[in-house]
């Protein structure tokens, strides 16, 4: 097995990140096919979860730091999976929780 990691510290609160992430809908697509499908196997709220796909499984793991919150995501490779796949993955779900959803103060 093989663990990769990626982890950034995101302008977001931990409820807020929680509620995306938790979502096993929203974690699966975030995920994509990669993984397979999603299942949470363990949550702890607004602090980390286990998750597991068909061949893989990880974790997500949050704590609040300075102005926004750490996160941090893992996937435990088998041997055969193409990692640098599963690396764009994990960082592709950083971009996409961490995007501005909306403009504070603003009249749109």
């Amino acid at each position: 097995m093989l663990e990769l990691a990626a982890q950034r510290t995101l302008v977001k609160s931990p409820p807020e990140l929680w509620r995306e992430l938790s979502d096993v809908s929203v974690l699966g697509q975030l995920l994509g096919e990669q993984f397979g499908d999603i299942k949470i196997t363990r949550r702890t709220p607004e602090s980390s979860l286990d998750w597991q796909g068909s061949d893989t499984g990880g974790t997500v793991q949050l704590s609040p730091s300075g102005w926004g919150t750490r996160v941090r995501l893992t996937a435990n490779l088998p041997d055969w999976a193409p990692p640098a796949t599963a690396a764009a993955a994990l960082t592709s779900v950083l971009d996409v929780v961490g995007a501005a959803r909306h403009r504070p103060f603003s009249r749109d």
